[in-house]
């Protein structure tokens, strides 16, 4: 069988990136614990001596750095899932008795999800999965944490969001689940944890090093000219340590995004190659529906002078009809929402006497005065986030005219004639999410949704992506 030359491309990528990440920071692990600064040295590039000794207690120093950094992520997560409030699936459903408002909205039976992972989990000799949660934050995501990180007691937690089993049909969740467990299956989480620990250390040893050579320079009294020749020396330091780090980041965002295209893969071959890539395409029209009800929500804050509408967008997320892929409709629906909560809370916080009726009917008839103050604002071209989202419509391709028959499932033919568009439009993106981190390639760990469809359609020839 010939080896397939795009899937060969993106596991090479992906080992010489891991590689190379593992190859400088060990080589900053090797500089920093060996180095030592000496000022009484002749010579400007003498200041610190480099690989002059090395000490056991610097290794033991490196080991409890990795174990605390570890230790430290793990209270960061935990603490993040409980303000996630987070709800467990076993055999008999959702755990408790408070998920009545996650259950409504469900598409699947929380059961078939339980079912579904570890049935796939022990088709493909995956031991490790100890937990399945779903979290209420109305945005589809999700992930995989390997909780315990050894061999042998290694266990492995499932975290979907409920908005995912909201707007997925069956074969498209059962796609999204392959890819975690795919996560899962190439210890993604195991070698991330690795790479947060050995680059915490090299920071941490580094600072020491530039805090040591602060520390002497206030310490001691030597002529101007001297001090700032030290100084210089210390920027200089600063610079190229900072010019490391910025590798560093690239090299490990670059590895992150190869994993995510080789856990699509390994969903892919196992589920179907048209049932991810349908899965990825609604996911990413449900992110942008969620990024203009923002900008709607910011429209209306700033009309009350509120900088900052995050807790009302938060509330108001949960409003918003889960299954909504429509941007034009969620813009619409985000005036009615905000109004709304917003009377709510005057009425709980600040005992506004209101009755709920009373919220109603103002609602209805704030929100017409606001959609068509809107509409006004638009034709005059005085709403720069409204510009800013029209310019990015004209860089997105439209899903939506390619799926024909309007059932929100992409076939076949249909699946080629959205890679022929993309294509054909090599400059433009399927959402308008993925053209921000365009300008911020170093945060970006995740491959665009275009790319991630574009590797599965070759990667997966037609004859086994059904």
């Amino acid at each position: 069988m010939a080896v397939n030359s795009v899937l060969l491309k993106v596991r090479m990528k992906l080992h010489i990136s891991g590689i190379l990440f593992f190859l400088l920071n060990f080589f900053h692990i090797a500089v920093a614990s060996t180095s030592k600064i000496n000022f009484e040295a002749e010579g400007f590039f003498h200041f610190i001596e480099f690989f002059s000794s090395f000490e056991r207690w610097r290794i033991l120093f490196a080991l409890g750095v990795f174990i605390v950094q570890i230790i430290f992520s793990y209270f960061v997560m935990f603490r993040k899932f409980r303000k996630a409030e987070l709800v467990q699936i076993d055999e008999t459903g959702l755990v408790g008795n408070k998920n009545k408002k996650i259950l409504q909205n469900l598409r699947i039976n929380p059961q078939e999800i339980y079912k579904w992972v570890y049935e796939q989990a022990e088709e493909h000799n995956i031991k490790s999965i100890k937990r399945i949660y779903l979290t209420d934050t109305s945005i589809p995501n999700a992930m995989t944490m390997d909780v315990v990180p050894f061999p042998f007691i290694r266990s492995s937690w499932i975290v979907l969001d409920a908005n995912v089993l909201e707007i997925l049909d069956e074969r498209e969740t059962k796609a999204v689940i392959a890819h975690e467990l795919g996560h899962v299956k190439r210890l993604d989480g195991i070698v991330n944890i690795f790479r947060y620990g050995i680059n915490f250390y090299a920071f941490l040893a580094y600072l020491i090093i530039l805090l040591e050579m602060i520390r002497l320079i206030i310490a001691d009294t030597p002529v101007a000219l001297e001090i700032l020749v030290r100084v210089g020396f210390l920027l200089l330091l600063i610079i190229v340590i900072w010019a490391f780090t910025l590798l560093n980041r690239l090299l490990l965002n670059y590895s992150r995004r190869q994993s995510e295209l080789m856990a699509d893969y390994y969903a892919a071959q196992r589920i179907g190659r048209n049932h991810i890539i349908n899965a990825l395409v609604l996911l990413g029209q449900r992110l942008d529906v969620i990024s203009a009800f923002g900008t709607e929500f910011r429209w209306l804050g700033s009309r009350e002078s509120k900088k900052d509408v995050s807790r009302e967008f938060l509330q108001g997320l949960k409003d918003l009809p889960a299954e909504e892929l429509s941007k034009e409709i969620s813009r619409e629906k985000a005036v009615h929402i905000y109004v709304q909560q917003r009377l709510k809370n005057l009425k709980e916080e600040l005992y506004v006497p209101l009755t709920d009726e009373q919220i109603k009917d103002l609602t209805v008839e704030a929100s017409k005065k606001l959609l068509a103050l809107r509409e006004e604002q638009l034709e005059k071209g005085l709403l720069k986030d409204r510009k800013i989202a029209s310019e990015l419509s004209k860089l997105t391709i439209d899903w939506f005219l390619i799926d024909k028959d309007k059932d929100l499932y992409l076939k076949d033919e249909e699946v080629d004639n959205l890679v022929k568009e993309i294509i054909v439009n090599p400059t433009k993106e399927l959402f308008e999410h993925d053209l921000y981190p365009r300008r911020a390639i170093l945060v970006r760990d995740h491959p665009s949704m275009k790319d991630r469809i574009i590797f599965l359609y070759y990667a997966i020839p037609k004859e086994t992506s059904s």
